[in-house]
């Protein structure tokens, strides 16, 4: 049932972010999105616009303010194509 939570959770952040989460696309992969108990921290990826949009994510979001630390990857639209990074993870849409 954690993942239930972490979802929740994340999603408020994203909502919290207002206008500066705009166009992006949260995605949790891993452990957590499996939602085995064991799991030791949140892989999150966030698709941005652009550059500016991610540095500004990687400022404002605490990684250790949830249940569990947050692995967190940033990365623009663009690059998420290129390497196939939510086929290659098997990512999950939570936000929007």
């Amino acid at each position: 049932m954690i993942r239930q939570h972490v979802v929740s959770s994340l999603r408020e952040l994203a909502r919290s972010l207002g206008e500066k989460s705009e166009g992006t696309q949260w995605h949790l992969f891993g452990s957590v999105d499996r939602d085995e108990p064991d799991a030791a921290d949140i892989d999150l990826m966030i698709l941005c616009k652009d550059d500016q949009q991610a540095d500004f994510l990687r400022l404002v979001i605490d990684l250790d303010a949830h249940v569990l630390p947050i692995h967190l990857a940033l990365m623009t639209f663009d690059e998420a194509i290129e390497v196939g990074a939510v086929s290659l993870q098997r990512s999950r849409v939570i936000f929007p």
